[in-house]
């Protein structure tokens, strides 16, 4: 059941990000990550304990790695932290060893033939600081907009923008706690579907060879949008409205080199295109 949360600094930064690109609830868990992974650089990497959970982990998965190595000023930080878990990983190799057929004594302690034991000591111990840097936003932004999906300036914004994606959608309605609530949480999703439904009908109609003539419109970005709806991320990069090509670059098709959306990446072995501007 949603708590009753007051209206400070989080809920009109949850306010506002109904207005930008894709999921608020992916943007605003991406926000709180990048502040920590600023913190974690700049200040907490030299905390003791901050850099032995770290080891423990094993650094970051993938994703927040990259997150990582694309930050100003990174390359110290990261070198301390991995330092820290090259050192952990070589000396439990060292100490590693190959048991062929164990001994009585072994498995009387359970311990494993073969390579298995050196194995599981190589192994993170933790999950990713910055995935549960990023669980800890998304849930507390969840709670917090049900909290007051009965506001009107909220429920009014989030009316008006590209609403949650299918993860945090589902995450949402199993906490809430009214018919009310459910309702204003649904309604404006179900017409954000219906509206793109009708756009992917229209961009699958275009590209049918009896329609190649006519231009994209509004359509242009939707299978950048369908993704987005279903992935979430922020709508970082995945539709035309948060940094791909505006819907109607479709009518500025004269450069070699322009391509719209609706085309997707050109495959390696497609001809340029000609200029004209129908398609």
């Amino acid at each position: 059941m949603a708590k009753k949360l007051g209206k400070h600094t989080p809920y009109f930064e949850l306010v506002e990000a109904q207005a930008l690109p894709g999921c608020p609830i992916c943007r605003l868990a991406s926000k709180a990550t990048d502040r920590y992974l600023d913190s974690l650089l700049y200040e907490a990497v030299l905390d003791p304990d901050v850099r032995a959970k770290l080891k423990n982990a094993q650094g970051f998965c993938s994703r927040h790695a990259e997150m990582l190595r694309r930050r100003p000023g990174r390359a110290l930080g990261v070198a301390l932290i991995y330092r820290d878990i090259i050192r952990s990983i070589f000396e439990h190799l060292e100490r590693g060893d190959y048991r062929p057929s164990p001994s009585i004594v072994d498995r009387l302690l359970g311990r494993e033939r073969g390579a298995a034991a050196a194995a599981r000591s190589l192994a993170p111990g933790g999950r990713c600081p910055a995935c549960i840097i990023e669980d800890q936003s998304e849930n507390a932004y969840l709670e917090l907009m049900l909290a007051h999906i009965e506001d009107d300036t909220l429920h009014r914004a989030y009316a008006e923008g590209e609403g949650l994606c299918l993860p945090h959608l589902i995450a949402a309605l199993e906490r809430v706690s009214s018919a009310r609530a459910f309702q204003r949480l649904v309604e404006p999703q179900i017409e954000r579907y219906r509206i793109m439904l009708r756009d992917l009908d229209e961009f699958i109609r275009k590209h049918d060879h009896r329609f190649r003539g006519e231009r994209f419109g509004e359509e242009g970005d939707v299978w950048l949008r369908a993704m987005n709806a279903v992935l979430g991320g922020a709508g970082m990069g995945l539709s035309a409205r948060s940094g791909g090509r505006r819907s109607d670059d479709a009518d500025a098709r004269h450069p070699a080199d322009a391509r719209h959306p609706a085309d997707g990446p050109r495959p390696a072995d497609e001809p340029r295109p000609t200029d004209n501007p129908q398609r």
